[in-house]
Formats: C-alpha cells, structure tokens, sequence
C-alpha cells in the first residue's frame, strides 16, 4: 500500500471519524488507512456485521439503516467519510449537523453519463447532480466543511464491476467482445488510491468546498485496458472487435456472466472519451494515483454465476 496523502498540518488531536457505507469497494482499504494514520470511530454499513472488512480495536461496526437513521447520533466535530451512494447522503445531513468536515465520495458519471443514450444513465446522472448541489446548500447554511471527490472508473480486482467483470468474461470465454474500434478513454483507479485521497482531503483547507475529480494516473483506449487485464490473468489476449449494435442485443448474456446490470449503451461507451484532468486533485490533495497493473486472486476465489 503506497503511503497516505499528508493534510496541510495534522491535528494533534483528530478528530474520530465516522465511515458510512464501509462495507463498499472503497471501505476496506479506508478504514486500513485510517487505521495507519491513528485515527479511531465508527463504521457503518447495511448489514449488521462488518462483513469483508476486518475492523482493527480502533473502530467499532454500527449498523447504519439509511431510511431510518434515528438510533444514531454523530459527536461533535466528528470527520465524516461518506462512501454511500451520493444520492442517498442528503436524507442523512440533519444528523450530520454537528460534524466537523464531511468528505463524501461521488462520481465522474456526473459529468460523464449526463447525456448518455440510455434514460437510467441520464438518470443517474441527475441524481448525482441533485446529491451535489444538496450537499453543497446543506454543508453551507450549517457552516459544514465539505469535499466531494470524484473517481472514475474503481477497481479492486475482487468485487467491482468494471476491472474484475472484464476479467470474469475472459475467464469463462477464453476471449473479449469490444465495440468495434474500442478506442475511447478510460482511466482505470484503484480502489486503494480512492481511500489515499479520501484521507489527504481530511483537515485540509485546500480541498475544502471542492467537488475534485480523481482520474487513474494513465489514460488508456478501452481496448488497451482490456489488454492489460489478459496479461494480468496470464491469458492469450484475444480481443474480438464486433458491432455495437450486435453486441448491445447481447447484453442479457454479459449480465448473467458478470453478474452485474449494465446497461445497453455499455458497448456504445467503449468508443467514448471518459478521461478528465487530475491537476486539482494534484495540488489539493497532493495525489498520485498508480499505473493500471491489475491484479486477481486465483481463480477458486472468484465467483463465478
């Protein structure tokens, strides 16, 4: 694990932090970072244990009912880390009111998907907007500190539903469909470099009432990513460039393999530029994101449908 991201000056005494949606793709390697800089709280999540994450004594688990938050009460002054979805973040700031600095986690499909083809991605889309600007007016009349970042596409290699989908396809196929000439940008980042940056933005006036885009530190054609996946996994690379239109019919097929609901413009998207400036990230946060190198567990460890 790289070293964290230093703020402008730590505190002395920081802060406890509460760490909502820990059981996310981000959380384990937050709540490890948090851990490694001594900071001490509470992580939250759905489920009524930590699940995947194994919590060190300096944090405790609560189980966080995002429709019912009423069992639970935030300390005064304390940093927030939101992984939660964005959109369901606002219905929680009432009782966030007495924290200290909320650093909450978004996304550059924002930005990326706002006119998408597909209605759920324009839908998506506004609700990270609509989740922004609540976040924004909320944190303002309350005299909060407030920092959105947003990654783009996060991977794991064990659960997220980019990199390691890719891989489940190569795995069960031995091959890769992509839209023919896949040749639009993408700028894979690891999930761990998302906690590095969710930690610098802690007690740090400079990224303080900032929405920050975090791109991967390579920009790479669809194609090329999907490259590097087959060499990870040790693969002949065999890449099939085929229609988008072809491909989109067969969409149902490349759900049930990866288990994840993508959507039918997802071939379309290969050929789009969806790479964005890391400059502020840079200067606010001191980031530095690392090279595209995935890496799976064998394969028994990787589910399969």
């Amino acid at each position: 694990m790289n070293g964290p991201m230093p703020p402008d000056s730590p505190p002395l005494d920081p802060a406890p932090v509460l760490v909502l949606g820990a059981s996310s793709l981000v959380g384990p390697f937050l709540v490890e970072r948090l851990t490694d800089a001594g900071r001490t709280g509470i992580c939250t999540g759905r489920r009524s244990d930590s699940g995947e994450i194994r919590l060190p004594p300096a944090f405790t688990w609560r189980r966080l009912d995002v429709t019912d938050p009423a069992d639970w009460a935030v300390e005064p002054g304390t940093a927030v880390l939101s992984l939660l979805p964005l959109w369901l973040l606002p219905a929680l700031l009432p009782r966030l009111s007495c924290a200290g600095q909320i650093v909450a986690l978004g996304s550059t499909s924002v930005l990326a998907k706002s006119d998408s083809a597909d209605p759920a991605e324009r839908d998506l889309a506004r609700r990270l907007g609509e989740a922004e600007s609540e976040i924004v007016t909320f944190c303002g009349s309350a005299g909060l500190r407030w920092t959105i970042l947003r990654p783009t596409l996060i991977h794991d290699g064990r659960r997220d539903a980019n990199v390691t989908a890719i891989a489940r396809v190569i795995r069960r196929f031995g091959f890769f469909p992509v839209g023919a000439p896949a040749s639009g940008l993408r700028q894979p980042i690891h999930a761990d470099d998302v906690a590095a940056a969710m930690l610098a933005a802690l007690d740090n006036d400079r990224a303080s009432g900032k929405s920050i885009n975090l791109p991967g530190s390579e920009t790479l054609t669809y194609r090329e990513m999907v490259r590097r996946v087959f060499v990870a996994l040790d693969r002949p690379v065999r890449i099939v460039p085929l229609p988008v239109s072809l491909l989109a019919a067969g969409i149902g097929l490349v759900r049930r393999v990866t288990g994840v609901e993508y959507s039918p413009a997802l071939f379309a998207r290969m050929n789009q530029d969806l790479s964005f400036d890391d400059s502020e990230a840079v200067r606010c946060l001191g980031y530095a994101a690392r090279p595209f190198r995935p890496s799976f567990p064998p394969l028994r460890s990787v589910p399969m449908d």
